[in-house]
């Protein structure tokens, strides 16, 4: 680092790892650690949390003394403004005043965010996204994480619990969703509904990466799995569109790891099931797995 005084801490914390980043000014990650995920409830996640960033600090040469702020970000239901997760079922938080826990264990200002919401961020600063002033971010893996910029701001719903359009219902008589309800745009469009819908068709599991191979090379039925997925897919990004009319949608997570042939798939559905003459256009996410802990430090610096 050029300048070790001036940085930030990022963490994106998942059901299985949290993963650390240091941040230089202009949110670049100079080097990132993780360690395995525990259940240790607020304070003892939070206390994890600074040995990680210690480790890392040490790694890179700097004083976690210096760091400025602290930007966290979370798969689940957060209350952005005032610090605290509603429910995170897969780390074990409920109505969790969070932010402070963290505040209090490494004595700095701190922000909390979605998951989603954070990558979306960190694609309209960094990004796919930026240079548009009203835009969304789909995240396609074990779930569907959607994020939305309004007015170049981040929006955080009505009353400010956040936005899980990867609910919003599809086909009441569809596959069960994790929210328990049948049908949602997250039990037809995730990884896991194509990797569900890929074994029952072909009788076998078969990983993401081969199917798309085998689909794009003709393969007859892995093609009849693919194209029934970009259906489901493609008018689901058509109903966000009808909502918002947003100016452009990218697609990150796992399945947006087919680039070009996910969007050649999925466009002719947008458009022949968007309302507008010329429906939004949709790429491809460009921050990868960085774009949380990016997001997560821009929200910090935006909000604090």
């Amino acid at each position: 680092m050029k300048n070790k005084s001036v940085f930030g801490i990022g963490f994106d914390i998942g059901g299985t790892n949290i993963a650390c980043g240091l941040l230089d000014g202009e949110y670049r990650i100079v080097e990132k650690l993780s360690r395995r995920f525990e259940p240790l409830g607020e304070d003892g996640i939070a206390a994890s949390m600074l040995e990680l960033s210690r480790a890392l600090c040490e790694k890179c040469g700097a004083s976690l003394e210096n760091a400025a702020y602290i930007g966290v970000c979370i798969p689940g239901s957060v209350d952005a403004k005032n610090g605290v997760v509603i429910d995170a079922y897969n780390l074990g938080l409920h109505d969790s005043a969070f932010r402070a826990a963290v505040e209090r264990t490494f004595d700095k200002p701190a922000a909390l965010l979605n998951d989603a919401d954070a990558a979306c961020l960190a694609e309209a600063r960094l990004g796919a996204l930026r240079g548009t002033e009203n835009s969304m971010l789909v995240t396609i893996g074990t779930g569907i994480g959607v994020g939305i910029v309004l007015g170049g701001r981040l929006f955080h719903g009505g009353r400010g619990l956040g936005v899980e359009a990867g609910h919003v219902q599809m086909d009441i008589h569809g596959a069960g969703c994790t929210c328990g309800r049948s049908g949602c745009i997250e039990a037809l469009c995730s990884a896991t509904a194509l990797a569900r819908l890929a074994e029952s068709a072909l009788g076998e599991a078969i990983a993401l990466p081969v199917l798309v191979e085998r689909a794009k090379n003709g393969d007859p039925a892995c093609k009849r799995v693919w194209d029934e997925y970009a259906f489901n897919l493609g008018n689901a990004l058509a109903s966000y569109i009808n909502i918002l009319d947003p100016q452009l949608i990218a697609l990150g997570g796992g399945v947006s790891g087919a680039g070009s042939f996910l969007i050649d798939s999925v466009r002719p559905h947008v458009d022949k099931n968007s309302f507008f003459r010329q429906p939004t256009p949709v790429t491809i996410a460009e921050l990868g797995n960085d774009a949380g802990l990016a997001g997560a430090c821009i929200y910090a610096l935006e909000s604090l």
